[in-house]
């Protein structure tokens, strides 16, 4: 584990010193959640239900741009070249980057869970903890094969716009399963109601997690 601890240390070092991720995934969260407040009006009803399509727009593109800058500064400054010729195995170097953008997600998505609750006049309270388990599943599920994939992407000229069309389609399951988990916790569900759709996304989780532990060596490799 000593060579996951120092990737992800560096990681998290980089983004201290700038910021740069941790803003521009917060700014990003903000402005969609805004611009969907104002195209759709809450007071017109269905409030749960926005607020959880919002929340989960704002998820998949944070976790997009979070995982893709995590891996384009290793492969501008051929960092890459150089984690691949230490002593470190492939797989921790995977776990580093998962850990540091899921880091990034989550707080990108604490910020946006806050201004989600404000713009759309939720309560705090008992519907923002349960909340918590399909935001923090939703997450380490799209952390973990936007990762692998922007290991792929970042390799082509057109890498940014390939990540979504990779990303987005394999994620369909589990962004359904985490949407209708978000919107049935905005709207006053037990944690017996939501356990159906939390156990499809642990499911998943754990699929695109050991999928991405397995493959990375493959996809990281220069040819």
């Amino acid at each position: 584990m000593g060579g996951f601890g120092a990737i992800l240390r560096k990681d998290l070092k980089l983004e201290m010193r700038t910021g740069d991720s941790t803003i521009t995934l917060v700014a990003l969260s903000m402005l969609i959640l805004l611009v969907l407040v104002l195209a759709f009006n809450p007071a017109e009803g269905r409030t749960a239900d926005l607020a959880a399509g919002a929340l989960w727009v704002a998820l998949i593109f944070a976790g997009m741009l979070g995982a893709s800058r995590a891996l384009i500064a290793e492969r501008d400054n051929s960092c890459i070249l150089g984690l691949l010729l230490s002593p470190i195995d492939c797989a921790q170097i995977y776990a580093a980057k998962l850990a540091a953008a899921f880091i990034f997600m989550m707080v990108a998505e604490a910020a946006a869970v806050i201004l989600l609750m404000l713009f759309f006049n939720l309560e705090f309270g008992v519907r923002l903890a349960l909340l918590a388990p399909p935001v923090v599943l939703g997450a380490l599920g799209f952390a973990a094969i936007s990762t692998l994939l922007a290991t792929i992407a970042s390799r082509t000229r057109a890498g940014d716009l390939l990540l979504p069309v990779l990303v987005v389609p394999i994620f369909v399951p589990a962004l359904i399963a985490g949407v209708k988990a978000s919107a049935a916790a905005l709207s006053g569900a037990t944690i017996a109601e939501l356990a159906g759709w939390l156990r499809i996304m642990i499911a998943f989780d754990v699929l695109f997690v050991v999928a991405g532990y397995l493959l990375f060596d493959y996809v990281v490799v220069e040819d």
